[in-house]
């Protein structure tokens, strides 16, 4: 008899089990859960979340393959060709070893931003444990970027205070490297580039104000889409779709607005508005 009712009690989970084992390997189709016993809906639904989640990480995984393939051809048939010139003797061996080390750094910035954006979509599936000081981010990354500060004579300022914001803290320092360095990028020599970390009760604002040409209305209709650089030569186009993921990922708000001072445009500030952590979260 007891037999007999353990096999009826068991009976569903085992239906269930078949049915699992039973799946292609790539089939992650939500189970239907219409008919399923009451007992075994919270298994089923968790089941389901799982499920929802691997197949978003296999979307993003072979996204991220067919894009490198992609991008990457480009640079590398650049750079066999200037190779293969080289070689014949066609330029001059410094001015073509020039040429492929540019090609070489371009190639290795792309898969650099690219491995950035599959870390925020693995990142963003890990919930982060403690929170991060952006104001003390901000600091180390902006002192990172001094040389290029340097190099250009800016007239640089930087005015933070305390922001604890619940994320992993590489996502806050790529965020921060991503807009300051596109800042300083397209900042005029000895212009002025003005860096704030403002909060209120609930949020902090990140304002990076630079005196660069702004941004065409035609650049901000594709703005945020990867590989659309301002400006072919200038980059791979990966920064702001970047700092998007990651702004999305935060629970936050980016913008970029074009200063405008007497009719014309005097500069662009971007602004990154994320919510603040709970004051119980440590930092």
């Amino acid at each position: 008899v007891v037999f007999v009712v353990v096999q009826r009690a068991t009976r569903p989970v085992r239906r269930l089990s078949t049915l699992l084992q039973e799946r292609q390997l790539d089939d992650l189709t939500p189970l239907q859960v219409v008919d399923a016993p009451v007992e075994l809906l919270p298994l089923m639904e968790a089941t389901n979340t799982t499920m929802r989640r691997l197949h978003h990480l296999l979307e993003n995984q072979k996204r991220f393959v067919r894009d490198t393939a992609h991008q990457l051809r480009t640079p590398l048939a650049v750079l066999k060709v200037q190779v293969q010139s080289a070689l014949r003797g066609d330029v001059d061996p410094i001015q073509g070893l020039t040429e492929i080390s540019h090609t070489v750094e371009r190639a290795t910035q792309l898969a650099n931003q690219m491995l950035a954006l599959a870390k925020v979509a693995q990142l963003a599936q890990e919930k982060a444990t403690a929170a991060v000081d952006w104001a003390s981010s901000l600091r180390e990354v902006a002192l990172d970027l001094s040389p290029l500060i340097a190099d250009k004579a800016l007239d640089f300022e930087i005015d933070t205070t305390p922001a604890p914001i619940q994320t992993h803290a590489w996502m806050l320092r790529e965020l921060s490297r991503n807009l300051l360095h596109n800042a300083i990028r397209y900042s005029p020599v000895q212009g002025k580039l003005q860096v704030r970390l403002l909060r209120d009760a609930s949020h902090a604002a990140l304002v990076i104000s630079d005196c660069g040409p702004g941004i065409s209305d035609e650049l901000r209709k594709r703005l945020f889409q990867p590989f659309s650089a301002g400006q072919s030569h200038s980059g791979s186009g990966l920064g702001l779709a970047i700092c998007l993921e990651i702004t999305h990922t935060l629970g936050g708000q980016i913008e970029l607005v074009n200063r405008m001072a007497h009719g014309q445009i005097d500069g662009l500030d971007t602004t990154v508005r994320l919510p603040l952590a709970a004051p119980s979260a440590d930092l």
